[in-house]
């Protein structure tokens, strides 16, 4: 039906990086070893010209992949040749695609080159790179082969321009604006972790670093030890939040959310401009994820739990099955557009409260572990070390309490409801009973003596699965929950 097509010029480029990538390290060891290069002994340049060849041989390889590539549309299939003397040829029934993503760095822009991947559940297929309008030509002519079957399938007629029509038709859902983008980079939790985590240490270094001997000639300075820590440390901090900002900040610009038949399109990205699709008929399960500075400022960001493609590259963003469908926006609003996006889904409120036995048994094993260490480092070192082990106890203990108050699950005829609460951080996990594959009860000797158990549900995610559970609930919660599964997996037998 089309023309074979090549590949963007700019392919070759990529084809180098590519190489470079898969040489990396005989590169290193190149540069290593040429300091002691001789270049009087012709004995030398054996080594370098061996590496050279290799490296040689792995572009050429490349480039031929590039140079041989070939794709086009005939009938109802998308088909992909590439190779010399083993011609390899790949064809995909159109109808069975079901995404089609893009992702675009700085130098492919510059250069109007466009990685693309053609999904399907079983296979797909990756170009890289071709130009911006072959992009859209793709996409466009692959709409209207799928809108043609279609429309076959029903025996109803169209023209091309109401095809054209349907095909391109889009309705922005949601779009981040700059102001909810910059809060939104100022508002990760990593921080919170970080300081969390690095805080404590700042009693401990004093007795750990041999101050004397590295500031014996500046007695101030080494009287001031634990200050200068301090403001190294605080220092190191604001230089990695700053970079954490920056770095959300350039992948979720001009993040915009649009619905395109049945299926959700995703674009953002500063220097990478990435578009991702989301077939609505892939969500296993949805989570909301809230870290502790944006619970109190009243904003959530919600993912979509998606099935794989079968053979998604590993830096795609769908591979892991978890896609940011909202990165950032006030919780009401939220779940008023979830209404709209997944309205097979309920969302109602969970009950909380879990036995309070779990809170001993959240806390012991990890509060232990800072008991011996804080012990160990006393002895070794000097008593305060003490001091941050006893901090990180209380936190623990914190953490513990907010665990068992405030998380919980809601169960209904067809949806499962999970809230699980931390100290610096929310989940709330939504799931209908037929997108549920397992169920789990754990329970050891001493669980059973204390009539509490684990469970989790499993879901699918990526070319995996997802656990959606909770830990030290009563034992007679989790057995009606096993037969709540059982009995749905009979009905559906």
């Amino acid at each position: 039906m089309f023309e074979a097509q090549k590949l963007h010029p700019i392919s070759y480029i990529s084809g180098l990086i590519k190489t470079i990538k898969q040489n990396f390290i005989v590169i290193i060891l190149f540069f290593f070893n040429i300091q002691d290069f001789d270049y009087t002994d012709s004995k030398q340049y054996i080594w370098p010209a061996f590496l050279l060849i290799l490296f040689s041989f792995s572009f050429i390889i490349n480039a031929t992949k590039v140079f041989t590539t070939r794709y086009w549309i005939e009938g109802h299939h998308f088909i992909l040749t590439y190779g010399i003397f083993n011609k390899k040829r790949k064809e995909i029934d159109i109808q069975r695609i079901q995404s089609i993503d893009t992702s675009q760095d700085v130098v492919n822009r510059l250069f109007g080159g466009v990685i693309l991947e053609i999904k399907v559940p079983s296979n797909s297929v990756k170009l890289e790179i071709v130009s911006k309008k072959q992009s859209q030509w793709i996409e466009q002519s692959i709409k209207q082969v799928q809108y043609s079957v279609d429309l076959t399938d029903e025996k109803t007629e169209a023209s091309d321009q109401e095809v054209q029509t349907e095909t391109t038709s889009q309705k922005t859902i949601f779009k981040l604006n700059l102001k909810e983008l910059v809060l939104m980079s100022f508002t990760s939790g990593s921080i919170v972790l970080a300081i969390l985590t690095l805080s404590p240490i700042l009693g401990s270094l004093q007795s750990v670093i041999p101050w004397d001997s590295i500031f014996h000639q500046f007695q101030n300075i080494a009287k001031a030890a634990y200050l200068v820590t301090a403001m190294i440390i605080i220092s190191i901090l604001i230089i990695a939040y700053i970079i954490g900002v920056i770095i959300e900040f350039t992948r979720y610009f001009g993040y915009t959310l649009t619905e395109e038949n049945h299926q959700l399109k995703i674009k953002h990205g500063l220097l990478n401009v990435k578009s991702l699709t989301v077939p609505t008929k892939r969500i296993q399960a949805v989570i909301e994820k809230q870290s502790f500075i944006r619970r109190m400022l009243g904003y959530t960001s919600i993912y979509f739990v998606i099935t794989s493609d079968g053979a998604s590259a590993p830096e795609s963003e769908s591979a892991s099955g978890v896609v940011v469908i909202l990165p950032f926006m006030k919780r009401e609003k939220a779940y008023e557009m979830l209404d709209y996006l997944v309205p097979s889904l309920k969302f109602p409120a969970v009950e909380t409260g879990l036995p309070k036995g779990g809170i001993r048994r959240n806390a012991q094993i990890l509060a232990g572990i800072f008991i011996v260490g804080g012990i160990i480092g006393s002895y070794l070192w000097n008593i305060w070390v003490l001091v941050p082990a006893i901090l990180l106890i209380i936190l623990t203990v914190i953490n513990s309490v907010i665990m068992v108050k405030n998380s919980g699950m809601l169960l209904s005829s067809d949806e499962l409801v999970v809230k699980y609460s931390q100290l610096i951080r929310t989940r709330y996990y939504y799931a209908m009973k037929d997108k549920l594959i397992g169920f789990e009860k754990r329970q050891n000797p001493f669980l059973r003596k204390a009539g509490l158990a684990h469970f989790n549900f499993s879901t699918a995610k990526g070319a995996g699965s997802l656990d959606i559970g909770l830990r030290f609930v009563k034992a007679e919660t989790a057995e009606e929950l096993k037969l709540w599964y059982l009995k749905e997996a009979h009905h559906e037998a």
